[in-house]
């Protein structure tokens, strides 16, 4: 088996992915947004083929889980 397996990306997958960015974009400026915004480049950039950063292990406790905005 593949040590990073390959993470089919559906249409209903790039949907779900609109509306969540759609309900970020409505947040609140403040750790709920900041935290969801993260999540959700971090996935954009997964979905994307984009290599993980540490390899797709945990962040430092210091780092928000994978940056962004």
């Amino acid at each position: 088996m593949n040590e990073y397996p390959t993470i089919e990306v559906t249409p209903n997958v790039k949907k779900a992915m609109e509306y969540l960015k759609e309900a970020i974009d409505a947040l609140e400026p403040g750790p709920v947004k900041k935290n969801a915004g993260g999540s959700w480049d971090y996935l954009d950039r997964t979905f994307k083929g984009e290599p993980q950063p540490l390899g797709g292990e945990n962040c430092p406790p210091e780092r928000l889980l994978i940056g962004g905005p």
